[in-house]
């Protein structure tokens, strides 16, 4: 009886030994928990993002001043009549 309980015992030892530290153990557990939350942050920021561009969506479509500020702020647009200048920063460096 004596040698039945002592090989559990050591089956036991065993299993719990690949349990803490076999690939699908314990500890790759974690890592996956703690992946896992990382992602779900990532996710909620990433849903925040795309709010955020939806609503410049819905914006840009309803208002039409928006849109021509954007033209005048990216593309350089400029209405009939206006005459656009473009500064250019000489760099002291080049000694000129």
């Amino acid at each position: 009886m004596k040698k039945i309980y002592l090989g559990l015992a050591f089956l036991i030892l065993i299993i719990q030994a690949r349990l803490l530290s076999s690939e699908g153990g314990v500890g790759e557990l974690f890592a996956l928990h703690e992946q896992l939350k990382t992602l779900e942050i990532s996710l909620e920021e990433q849903r925040l993002v795309n709010a955020q561009l939806g609503q410049q969506v819905k914006d840009l479509q309803s208002d039409t001043a928006s849109v021509e500020t954007i033209a005048r702020q990216t593309l350089g647009m400029v209405k009939k009549g206006e005459v656009f200048i473009n500064v250019i920063e000489l760099d002291s460096a080049k000694g000129g």
